[in-house]
């Protein structure tokens, strides 16, 4: 984190908790002895305090167990290999090696035993467990600001924006499309996104984490899939990019629960480029580490390839026409430069302007279903100048 940021946060922390301590003072003037014990025995147990710490980055740890929190975090999937089971059962070795009993960690996060996690982030900073397990520390312990009140309240955050933006995206009518309409509703999800930031309104800000946990349940639900079978995807040697596809059975599978099935996952561009960036990551690490030779040269063929992905926009009723939500995702070796902004644009003109750009981001454009393949086929052109 920029030095800068630290030292200026820092000074908002200072003077937040200061202001604090100005109550507790001004009652102390205020009242005799008797009463002022009273006050300053509640003021210090429901006084907000903020402070900076080398927090766990693990996904919602604080709304799940650690089990579930680390088998939903993007870099330990990627470095534990979880969507194999050697590489769950290496996860179980490593918090066996942690010292925490598998009741402890099964159990959820806010509920364990104090001692197992003041120790936690100390075992994870141990060298030879990272040299034994593989990981990286700098994406694991992450230097943040930590609200707490009392003794169970405690915010981080990385959970507000989980929160706030799981809000944004999700749409006010979570099933079938009725209304003409096919974007959310923004004006309604933006104050209800407000209101996460709403301390004396908790219920929203944890309404959104439910809603967050909904789409990391979808998500792993989808690349597991994606793993298992490779009908979704298209990448050879004649086509410039990987091409990934999602019908709109796959979100009516029998196989998923009610809450996944009723959750509309691609109707925002942020939740739709965030899950194609993390597909090509675990995509490209599935198939360098697989034991077969003909997968392991994929790996090298895939790295240098951007991913296109079409998944539907929002679920319709029948005989209504399905329109498809496209990213474009630049490869691993470029991925600090999306150029797909320009490369779809050009893309529209050559085949009649069928897209629309109705997102700030043009890397993520609407197209109806019946265009899907002269869009595909003109930007196969523009790649192949």
């Amino acid at each position: 984190m920029d030095e800068s940021i630290v030292i200026i946060l820092q000074s908002h922390v200072l003077r937040l908790n200061h202001n604090q301590n100005s109550i507790i003072n001004s009652n102390d003037d205020n009242n005799n002895n008797n009463n002022t014990s009273i006050i300053n025995s509640k003021l210090s147990m429901d006084c907000i305090n903020i402070k900076f710490d080398e927090d766990i980055n693990f996904h919602l740890l604080r709304h799940w167990s650690l089990y579930e929190s680390i088998c939903h975090t993007h870099d330990m999937i990627i470095s534990f290999k979880l969507w194999s089971s050697r590489g769950l059962s290496q996860l179980k070795e490593f918090l066996a090696d942690l010292g925490i009993p598998k009741r402890e960690y099964e159990q959820n996060y806010r509920d364990m035993n104090i001692k197992y996690k003041l120790n936690i982030k100390k075992q994870i900073l141990d060298k030879r467990l990272q040299d034994k397990y593989h990981y990286i520390t700098n994406t694991i312990i992450l230097p943040t600001f930590l609200l707490t009140s009392g003794f169970t309240l405690k915010l981080s955050p990385q959970d507000i924006v989980y929160s706030i933006m799981s809000t944004l995206q999700t749409s006010s009518t979570t099933t079938i499309t009725t209304s003409p309409s096919i974007m959310i509703d923004l004006t309604e999800r933006f104050s209800l996104a407000l209101s996460c930031l709403n301390y004396n309104q908790l219920n929203y800000y944890l309404n959104g984490i439910e809603l967050e946990k909904i789409y990391t349940n979808k998500k792993h639900y989808l690349i597991e899939t994606l793993l298992q079978s490779d009908k979704n995807l298209t990448f050879d040697n004649t086509i410039p990019f990987i091409l990934l596809k999602f019908d709109q059975n796959m979100f009516n599978s029998s196989t998923t629960n009610d809450n996944i099935k009723s959750c509309g996952f691609f109707t925002h561009p942020y939740q739709a480029y965030l899950f194609a960036r993390n597909a090509l990551q675990i995509l490209i690490s599935y198939t360098s580490s697989s034991t077969n030779i003909i997968k392991k040269k994929k790996s090298k063929h895939l790295q240098r390839l951007p991913l296109i992905l079409i998944a539907p926009y929002s679920l319709t009723n029948t005989g209504q026409e399905l329109v498809e939500i496209v990213v474009g995702v630049p490869s691993l070796n470029s991925i600090m430069m999306n150029s797909f902004s320009t490369l779809f644009e050009t893309a529209d003109r050559r085949c009649g302007n069928v897209a629309k750009f109705v997102f700030f981001d043009h890397s993520v454009l609407l197209l109806q279903e019946q265009h899907q393949q002269k869009f595909i086929d003109a930007l196969m052109f523009v790649l192949a100048k």
